[in-house]
């Protein structure tokens, strides 16, 4: 729904997220050696603001924000089958003292930021860039510390629970850190995106993807110049 420079409209994002320690910059991360996979469904209401859309050449240069929702499920891959982690409780979710499963829907805020290069009256070409501040620290399945391995089995006897929380060359001490649950996990989107427009006259239905309205000195100028 577009009004003025404003619009307001419903997103939903199907994408996967891939993570590998083995690519990591940091010693600490290439030691621990984790992978994981997180399919993730996100829906969310997002309100776009053009503020120069009065501004010849930036009158299709957008900022947004908004709320939203996300489904996810972090899974990894051993021994050529992929695992479900969550339902795994690597990090001891399901010892008898422990916290329970992570929930795995999760609010979102996401902002951003793009430009709309105008193809035709009622097509765009979008170049979008967006961060998704999460509450989770689970997009990874990776936040606390190292559990003890025969508890974990134990706990779950059909899943390679020990395995899978601790892949590094050398086992892990029980209590050991495996991840920082004091930053929650957040990512990015880089979107090109193809947009069309539907309704309004002409197929011009967008504001933005008008001409720039003309100032009223403009228009007095055009008066004066056409009555010489």
């Amino acid at each position: 729904m577009n009004s003025g420079a404003f619009s307001v409209g419903l997103n939903v994002l199907g994408t996967r997220l891939v993570s590998n320690d083995a690519y990591s910059k940091q010693k600490f991360q290439v030691a621990r050696n984790l992978s994981v996979r997180t399919n993730l469904v996100e829906v969310s209401l997002l309100t776009e603001i053009r503020p120069f859309s009065r501004s010849a050449g930036f009158n299709r240069f957008y900022v947004y924000s908004g709320l939203g929702g996300i489904y996810y499920k972090p899974m990894s891959k051993l021994n050529d089958e992929w695992y479900d982690l969550r339902k795994g409780g690597t990090e001891g979710q399901y010892l008898e003292n422990g916290p329970g499963p992570y929930s795995e829907i999760d609010i979102i805020i996401p902002y951003g930021l793009g430009y709309k290069f105008r193809l035709a009256k009622s097509t765009s070409l979008l170049l979008d860039l967006g961060f998704r501040k999460t509450f989770t620290d689970y997009l990874d399945d990776v936040s606390t510390v190292y559990a003890d391995p025969a508890q974990l089995n134990a706990a779950q006897p059909d899943i390679p629970v020990s395995q899978l929380a601790d892949k590094s060359d050398i086992p892990n001490t029980n209590g050991y850190q495996r991840g920082n649950p004091l930053k929650n996990d957040s990512y990015i989107i880089i979107g090109l995106k193809f947009e069309y427009i539907l309704g309004g006259k002409s197929g011009d239905g967008c504001y933005y993807n008008r001409n720039p309205p003309k100032t009223r000195s403009t228009r007095i100028n055009q008066r004066k110049m056409f009555t010489r």
